[in-house]
Formats: C-alpha cells, sequence, structure tokens
C-alpha cells in the first residue's frame, strides 16, 4: 500500500511565525516543505501539504488533513528562534513507539547533513505541540536552525544549504518509512501537465521537442506573475518583458531554440541567484541549478532544451509535487 506523508509548512498567512535578519518564518518553512515534496517525488509515495501558499491555517485544522487521509507520517515544518542555534527535533510526550522510531531515523539524517556545516544537534525532544498531540499517526516536528542567529541564517540564505537540507530531510522520510522509488521516476509528460493546470502554459508540448525563445519567456513572465504583454499572444513583447527587467540583457528572435546556458542564467536571474555577474560563465550558471537541484545531470551548456526538461526544471524551482 502506498503511504501517504503530510509535510506541514509551520505558520503562514496571518501569523508569521520567529522574526529575524528580514526573515519571516512562514517563507522558510514553505520554501523547504516545497523543496522536500520535490524530493520525494521520485518515491513510491504520496504526498499532501497542509498549506501550498502564504495562508492561515489552524493548528488544529493542520492535524486534521492527516487525520482525514489517514496518513503514515506528519512532518511539521519549523525554524527555531531565542538565541540558540543548530537543529532539534519534537514528537510528543506521549507517543508511541513508531514515533520514536521514525523521528531516529529522520533526525540522524538531518543532523549529519548539518555536521558538515558545523551545525549543533541539540537532540530529540518531546514536548506537547498541538499537532503532535492531534495527530493521530507518528507526527514529528523539526526546528531547523534559528532564524535569530547571524551564523544559522547564513545558511538559511544559501540556496545550495537549504537544497542539501531538503534533501536530507525527503531522504530520512523515505529511510524511516522504507519507501522504495519508482521504476521511472521521471514523468516529462506529468511535468509539462503541471504547467498547464497552472496557466504558465495553454496547450500541451512534446516532451521532446525543442523549446524556442518565444515560448520561453511567455512561460517565464507567466510563472513569474507579469501579465501578458497584449491580448494576442506577443512573443516579441513577452522577450522584451524580459529584457525590461534585466532577465536576459540582449534581444532573442521568438524562433530561436533555448539553450542549456541561457536557460539557466535566465532562471538564475530570475530567483536572484547571482552567479557570473562580471563575466558570463554559462557552465557555472548551469552548476547553480545542480547545487540548488533543480537540476541533477550535467548539461553541455551550447545543447537545446527540450520542453519536458524545462518543465521539471521550472516545476522544481516552483516547489510543484504536492
Amino acid at each position: 500500500m502506498t503511504k501517504t506523508i503530510v509535510l506541514d509548512p509551520g505558520h503562514g498567512g496571518r501569523d508569521p511565525g520567529a522574526s529575524g535578519f528580514n526573515l519571516l518564518e512562514k517563507d522558510l518553512t514553505l520554501k523547504i516543505s516545497k523543496k522536500v515534496v520535490n524530493e520525494l517525488l521520485p518515491y513510491q509515495c504520496t504526498v499532501r501539504m497542509t498549506r501550498k501558499t502564504d495562508s492561515s491555517l489552524a493548528l488544529g485544522a493542520r492535524a486534521e488533513i492527516a487525520n482525514s487521509i489517514d496518513a503514515s507520517l506528519f512532518v511539521s515544518i519549523h525554524i527555531n528562534a531565542g538565541g540558540g542555534t543548530g537543529f532539534e527535533s519534537y514528537i510528543y510526550r506521549h507517543a508511541p513507539g513508531l514515533a520514536e522510531t521514525y523521528r531516529s531515523a529522520i533526525h540522524s539524517q538531518v543532523a549529519d547533513y548539518l555536521k558538515k556545516y558545523g551545525m549543533a544537534d541539540r537532540g530529540p525532544k518531546k514536548a506537547g505541540f498541538a499537532v503532535l498531540r492531534l495527530t493521530r499517526m507518528p507526527a514529528l516536528l523539526l526546528e531547523n536552525l534559528f532564524i535569530d542567529s547571524g551564523k544559522d541564517v547564513s545558511l538559511l540564505t544559501n540556496e545550495p544549504f537549504i537544497a542539501g537540507l531538503s534533501y536530507s530531510i525527503a531522504l530520512g522520510i523515505a529511510g524511516a518509512l522504507s519507501i522504495p522509488m519508482k521504476e521511472n521516476p521521471w514523468n516529462p509528460s506529468w511535468e509539462i501537465t503541471e504547467l498547464i493546470n497552472d496557466r504558465i502554459i495553454n496547450d500541451y508540448r512534446d516532451p521532446g521537442a525543442d523549446i524556442h525563445w518565444g515560448e520561453t519567456a511567455t512561460a517565464l513572465n507567466r510563472m513569474r506573475g507579469v501579465p501578458p504583454h497584449s491580448p494576442v499572444w506577443n512573443p516579441e513583447g513577452e522577450i522584451v518583458l524580459l529584457i525590461r527587467d534585466k532577465i536576459i540583457n540582449t534581444p532573442r528572435k521568438p524562433g530561436d531554440v533555448l539553450l542549456w546556458g541561457e536557460f539557466a542564467t535566465s532562471l538564475n536571474r530570475l530567483r536572484e541567484r547571482a552567479v557570473s555577474p562580471a563575466a558570463w560563465d554559462p557552465a557555472a550558471e548551469i552548476n547553480a541549478l545542480m547545487a540548488d537541484r533543480l537540476l541533477f545531470t550535467p548539461r553541455d551548456p551550447a545543447a537545446r532544451v527540450l520542453w519536458g526538461e524545462f518543465a521539471t526544471v521550472l516545476n522544481r524551482h516552483r516547489g510543484v509535487g504536492g
């Protein structure tokens, strides 16, 4: 039977959670949770999030989501505060042994990752938090570093670190529940369909077809919330919008094929991930996608980008998957 995991990004909406260094806990917990969802996509499991947007949700409602679908595991993602540093995890003080077993595996996986960065393991703990008390399945709450510690925040604002942290949480979950990987985990048709569902593109594309600059500009603009240039599709106008916002520097012809070095650079600028501001280094731009786990295998900067690949990278950036 397929196991179901519920990921709970702490706080949200009217409840910002902890804050520090111009960061809000609710934003970081949502970002990490979305990345964990993507890391679990290759596994034979179903993942549900209690919230996918910056929305308010009562603690009891979070637990009820998990209870209503008979989830196998509930994981609440948080960022700590209060002058400390490091990582700690919680289960309910009266939780059954299975919760302890799952928590031990997940805690160890995350703590081992954080050890590489010199982060303290504050240990496994027990508490009476509502989301742990009200859930009827094994449940744990992860406090991932401190938002009011300069040392910790230097990592929480580092994209490769966040990518690795999310990956370690997913590995811990998969290992704890003994979830096998899918035989064919990548489904490019599904990735393209998700772009259609979210109105980033209007029509289905062949996953093996080249993507051109007019289509690229339009998809990037829709993804970043920029409205159409005109009522009738105007690919030249869409490209102008990318130039206006400094996502690309020079005009492209709408019919030109998109290459990996260009795609990586555009996406990195869109997500404000500075890589090579002085002299363009397309290989470094691609490496940044890999470091942030938006791309898993190297690409030749001069190679053509296919629709299935394009959709997959965009969805990983958007945190689509559950």
